[in-house]
């Protein structure tokens, strides 16, 4: 595919995508597909429609009920240069769903150390447990109930709201990208979903939970590429984008 010097331009910068979402449209290929967890069909249309340039991660808002939703994401890859690739890969449906109320905005290339954040993020706060048996399975387990079971019954004192920010702030705090103002991190909407990741695998059922607060940049660069990269574990599949507001007291 033959990139613009406008689309080569907006691959160098990380950018922040929004696409309004046809419900109807969305879920009728879901249907034709014979797909049924909406955040892993987004996951096949976007690598479909655009390849190796869909965006990751991507945060995908559909109200109940509603006949439009709305799709963000950040990639290195804008509204044209996303064009560009449906017009070779997508077929007509798809782009009809993403492509045609499609924009996008360079984010910045520099922050600021000691920048104060509000941010707004959909997370799945699960941590891996190594089990030594016949296998050697991998399993994840929601990182609530991991520490509610290693206290006695009645002697768990952190709630679900602290277990999770104190997650998050792990993961922000990862080579010193961000540190977490805890007692400004709210637990705004939590629940338990089952999740399929593969074609043809069964599902997982897991937290599924989002994060509002305020953080501040102690790394501007390891900053800039945790934006990028997302939060956590299943990243393809509309979780760890962080949206970002204004920080409020």
């Amino acid at each position: 595919m033959t990139m613009t010097t406008e689309s080569m331009t907006e691959i160098a910068a990380l950018q922040m995508i929004r696409a309004e979402i046809n419900v109807r449209e969305f879920h009728r290929w879901m249907g034709i597909r014979r797909l049924q967890d909406p955040d892993h069909a987004m996951h096949c249309l976007l690598t479909e429609c655009f390849g190796d340039l869909a965006p990751k991660p991507f945060r995908l808002i559909m109200p109940r009920g509603g006949s439009s939703g709305c799709l963000y994401g950040y990639g290195r890859a804008g509204a044209d240069a996303l064009r560009e690739a449906a017009q070779m890969y997508g077929d007509p449906l798809q782009c009809r769903i993403v492509t045609e109320k499609l924009d996008s905005k360079a984010m910045p290339s520099e922050w600021q150390a000691d920048k104060r954040l509000g941010f707004d993020v959909r997370i799945r706060p699960v941590v891996r447990l190594h089990r030594e048996d016949e296998k050697r399975t991998v399993k994840e387990c929601d990182a609530f109930q991991r520490e509610a079971l290693r206290h006695p019954k009645g002697g768990m004192h952190r709630s679900r709201e602290e277990v999770y920010a104190g997650w998050l702030s792990e993961k922000l705090g990862k080579n010193g990208a961000a540190s977490l103002e805890l007692e400004q991190t709210k637990l705004v909407s939590f629940q338990r979903t089952r999740a399929i990741r593969k074609l043809r695998a069964g599902y997982s059922e897991g937290p599924d939970a989002i994060m509002r607060g305020i953080l501040i940049i102690t790394d501007p660069d390891a900053f800039a590429e945790l934006l990028g990269k997302g939060i956590g574990r299943h990243r393809a599949y509309g979780y760890g984008m962080m949206l970002l507001r204004p920080a409020r007291a």
